[in-house]
């Protein structure tokens, strides 16, 4: 149908292309172009299905869903700016402590200073590398929880996976396994990955994670894996998982071209979480 607030911009260029008339005839001509308006806004073209209430609801529901990624997304940047700030921090207490060791050293080789100082300068040397790591690690799942809302958003514009089906886009491969997934899996898996590659799975974020609930999304069932979808590992991994029937969306990234935020998520896709009051 035509979208009624585009009545009045119609009815001014048609008004406009009038030549003088006189008052009966030009009232008589606007009465017309009004009658072909409301024609034009009431009756359905061939082919159009008239809007029911089930799709206004499910519109809403859209929107509502939309505007909900769109929140997290930017409640993410910050977050994100905060950690990088805090990171940049971090690297200079790691470089100031990594020089006071090496100091330390050459004053214990003259025999300045006992060894019990050298330790204590070396544990919070650790102590500081700790902390970084983990920041660190926090801006690595907080990229793969924008990469999976960016997911979910071009997920919502086609139609749901069928059971068993790879679907495959160019910055998601999404697999809806028939398996009844829980979180004990995750055993046979690095099981098969350890004797496949010789090391653990890399698993970034177990359940949920700090990020996860710090930012109100529903990480409880599922599994990260540090794994670009497209490396060696990534494609091992994917085949098994598909074998085994296990649900996972393999994201190459949040942006077309970047790596930022590839990973493997295994396990239902993260819902935003429901806050419920009383």
């Amino acid at each position: 149908m035509i979208n009624p607030t585009s009545t009045q911009s119609l009815t001014q260029s048609l008004t406009q292309s009038l030549t003088p008339l006189t008052s009966l005839a030009f009232t008589l001509r606007l009465v017309a172009i009004f009658l072909t308006i409301t024609v034009l806004l009431f009756v359905p073209v061939p082919g159009q299905i008239p809007a029911t209430k089930a799709d206004t609801k499910t519109g809403a529901e859209s929107d509502a869903a939309r505007d909900s990624r769109a929140r997290l997304i930017e409640a993410s940047q910050t977050y994100r700016q905060s950690l990088e700030r805090l990171l940049v921090l971090q690297t200079q207490d790691a470089e100031r402590a990594k020089a006071q060791v090496e100091k330390n050293k050459r004053l214990l080789e003259m025999g300045l200073i006992a060894r019990r100082q050298l330790e204590t300068s070396q544990q919070e040397m650790a102590d500081v590398l700790a902390r970084q790591g983990e920041t660190a690690r926090q801006i690595d799942t907080l990229d793969q929880l924008v990469a999976e809302v960016q997911s979910a958003e071009a997920a919502a514009m086609t139609t749901t996976t069928p059971p068993d089906l790879l679907a495959s886009g160019s910055l998601v491969i999404r697999f809806a396994g028939s398996t009844r997934w829980s979180m004990n899996e995750l055993t046979r898996i690095d099981a098969f990955f350890r004797l496949k590659f010789g090391r653990p799975l890399p698993v970034s974020a177990f359940g949920q994670s700090e990020t996860h609930q710090r930012l109100g999304f529903d990480h409880r069932e599922a599994v990260d894996v540090a794994l670009h979808p497209d490396t060696p590992e990534g494609n091992e991994l994917i085949a098994y998982l598909q074998s085994e029937n296990i649900s996972f969306i393999a994201i190459r990234g949040a942006i077309a071209g970047s790596a930022t935020g590839a990973h493997i998520h295994i396990g239902p896709p993260s819902r935003r979480l429901v806050v419920t009051t009383r």
